[in-house]
């Protein structure tokens, strides 16, 4: 017997309730009733056959599994909003839509002069911007529903091609008047014992923090991890510890409290433009990924003159 599948209904369903945390709260969203969503959400764990929430509190907290599919879910609903999007666009006889996939890092600290200077072009074409984790940008342009991304690290895919956008080597980041600031240079070995603001694992920027600490024999103390770079930055300004991070992630922190300084050994991050293969090339991708080129070494460079 075929297994009877998810339907559009039920990821609608579980979708509100993972945006606003309970059933009242998704039934709101959707303009239905409570007992609605209740038969919605046992249709969805019956049919995908595990549970999606713990019920704590009054509120529905979602299992990995959820977190997993929701994930999945918004990749689904971006789709579908684009294709609205589009044939609103199409009836309008507006210009085409150029849509960017980047890491948070990148949106804050590149992609603000990047897009001015497009704009300053005269292009015709609007942007739209999606800031996601380096999965999502990775996801968003293998599926084609971004024409070009911004990401770390990307994995070499079918239908996905990709250039090296820069080589990015980390500072320490240190809050004012850390001990380490009067150091010219930061050693691995400087750090041990050091409460210590980990980096995402899942793009593998604290897998290549870890093996330089591992050559050194030092030792920090995790206090907090913090997937997003810039977040890192802004809890080291804080006082909550040190961390590593490059300059698209302090670009935006400069003279904010934080104190930079050259780190040894090298940590060093590959940012990468990536872009779905054998798509026409209908809006000028070759200067669009120019512009970004070239914001990306302005910000290296601000923050590099800002160091010296």
């Amino acid at each position: 017997m075929a297994r009877i599948a998810l339907e559009f209904r039920h990821l609608e369903a579980f979708r509100a309730i993972m945006r606003s945390g309970t059933v009242t709260g998704a039934g709101a969203l959707l303009g239905v009733s409570q007992p609605a969503i209740s038969r919605l959400l046992a249709q969805t764990e019956t049919i995908a056959g595990f549970p999606l929430f713990e019920r704590v509190r009054g509120r529905l907290v979602p299992t990995p599994a959820a977190q997993a599919l929701h994930e999945e879910t918004e990749r689904i609903f971006t789709g579908v909003e684009e294709l609205g999007a589009l044939a609103e666009r199409l009836r309008a006889g507006a210009p085409r839509r150029v849509v960017i996939a980047a890491l948070p890092t990148i949106t804050l600290s590149v992609l603000p002069e990047a897009v001015a200077a497009w704009r300053a072009g005269g292009r015709a074409e609007t942007l739209s911007i999606h800031s996601r984790t380096a999965g999502g940008v990775l996801g968003l342009v293998a599926s084609r529903q971004a024409d070009l991304g911004v990401t770390i690290a990307a994995p070499s895919i079918p239908g996905v091609r990709s250039s090296l956008l820069m080589r990015s080597r980390a500072f320490c980041v240190l809050p004012k008047g850390h001990r380490l600031a009067r150091r010219a240079v930061v050693r691995a070995t400087d750090l041990d014992g050091e409460a210590f603001i980990a980096l995402s694992r899942e793009e593998g920027r604290q897998g290549l923090v870890e093996d330089a600490l591992r050559s050194s024999g030092a030792r920090v103390r995790e206090a907090v991890e913090c997937r997003m770079a810039t977040g890192a930055v802004a809890l080291a300004a804080a006082g909550t510890g040190i961390t590593l991070a490059d300059a698209f992630a302090v670009a935006t922190f400069l003279g904010r409290g934080i104190v930079l300084r050259p780190f040894e050994p090298a940590v060093t991050f590959d940012y990468r433009l990536i872009w779905p293969e054998a798509v026409r090339d209908n809006f000028g991708r070759a200067t669009l990924a120019q512009c970004i080129r070239e914001a990306a070494r302005a910000v290296r460079d601000r923050v590099a003159a800002h160091t010296a």
